[in-house]
């Protein structure tokens, strides 16, 4: 009866802005996300017209203040609009029991959005994952400023968030792809990714591998998350897993099969049909280990799932920490928890500094006339013209020595 519960269980998915949009519209052609309850949320009708999505699937979001024309990159602008919406988004996540947002960071709706997204889910109680996209570097710094700017506001408000630099496809690419292939490419590495994410958190009939696990693993700590998913089925060959796993490795949005040695923690899932059998099972793990470093956290999932009957599929999400943001008090408590006294260095003299000895200049206090302000109303407080220095005022005496 639990399994039951849990397998009954809503996934939301939303694509918030233009990327947003594309990355559902590729989820919606995906015979594995039939699980996911798919919307589309933008304030750029002709994002949204375009979508092959069904209407019900569709929302413009401001449509009386932006009038479907889009927010043009202004990241206030997106979250103003989104902040609008939040009783119609509520009433769009009501029976939902997980929310996965996805976009790509460097605009104005999705930027500016994200946090007011999250804000909407701790409302709601409901779980709140973000895979978040940042600019190609082709796309110039000042999109990748925006977008390290909207990370730093929604780092403390999400559950879990995975942000992915599309620069990594660069690794799969070849130097002659046109740039809209480029972009469509990320669309559809990130429509399988979340596929992924879900399918590691949605089953738990084999080994668990929970949202928890994934929590606990970030910390809400900056980090840098790389993710590859390999599928394959009995027709690709006699060892589908191993061809599975070669796919995962070989995915672009994992960056190759060092992110996963240099990685603090991996969470990796392997998911098959009711024809999964326990000796492949274990192979396919036992070999998974053998990429990631012995000192790595590894978080291990494996389920079943009736759609993907002869097919399996191996998620891996390599994780790796920003070791530049921790504080020497963390520092200190990672150290074995033994705590160490700060060293007090002698502060090196002003003297000593500049190569002479200094000496303290005078203030310039001059008498001064209220010139243009002297045929005017004086701006006074209890009987004092506030327009006259305090010291010239009070007939102040200085001295000097």
């Amino acid at each position: 009866m639990e399994q039951e519960t849990e397998n009954k269980k809503i996934i939301t998915v939303i694509g918030l802005g233009g990327a947003g949009v594309n990355i559902v519209s590729r989820l919606a052609d995906s015979p594995y996300a039939t699980h996911l309850k798919l919307l589309a949320v933008d304030t750029d009708s002709d994002i949204l017209d375009n979508s092959p999505l069904k209407d019900e699937q569709k929302f413009l979001a401001d449509s009386k203040w932006r009038q479907g024309k889009g927010c043009g990159g202004n990241v206030i602008e997106g979250q103003r609009s989104i902040s609008r919406e939040r009783a119609n988004i509520e009433d769009l996540l009501a029976d939902s029991s997980l929310l996965i947002i996805t976009g790509g960071l460097g605009g104005g709706t999705a930027t500016g959005g994200v946090a007011a997204c999250a804000g909407i889910a701790k409302k709601l109680n409901i779980a709140s994952i973000f895979i978040i996209t940042m600019p190609f570097s082709l796309e110039g710094h000042s999109k990748r400023r925006i977008a390290e700017n909207g990370i730093k506001e929604l780092l403390p408000v999400a559950d879990v968030l995975l942000y992915l630099p599309n620069d990594l496809l660069f690794t799969n690419l070849s130097g002659d792809t046109p740039v809209d292939e480029a972009f469509k490419m990320a669309d559809n590495e990130l429509a399988r990714t979340i596929i992924g994410v879900s399918e590691i958190i949605s089953h738990k009939n084999l080994l668990a591998a929970s949202l928890t696990d994934i929590k606990e693993a970030l910390n809400q700590q900056k980090s840098f998350a790389s993710i590859g998913v390999g599928i394959a089925n009995s027709s690709d060959g006699l060892n589908r897993n191993h061809i599975a796993l070669q796919r995962m490795l070989d995915s672009p949005l994992l960056g190759g099969m060092e992110k996963l040695k240099e990685a603090d923690t991996v969470i990796v899932s392997l998911t098959g049909g009711k024809d999964l059998k326990i000796d492949e099972t274990k192979k396919t793990l036992e070999s998974f280990e053998k990429f990631v470093s012995p000192e790595c956290n590894l978080i291990i999932g494996a389920n079943t799932a009736e759609n993907y009957k002869d097919q399996v599929q191996i998620s891996a999400i390599a994780i790796k920490f920003d070791k530049t943001l921790i504080t020497p008090e963390a520092t200190q408590h990672m150290n074995f928890g033994i705590e160490k006294s700060p060293v007090q260095e002698e502060k090196p003299k002003l003297d000593s500094l500049f190569g002479s000895e200094l000496e303290q200049a005078e203030l310039p206090l001059q008498n001064i006339s209220r010139g243009i302000f002297l045929n005017t109303s004086p701006i006074s407080h209890q009987g004092e013209d506030l327009d006259i220095p305090t010291f010239q005022r009070k007939s102040i005496v200085i001295d000097k020595g």
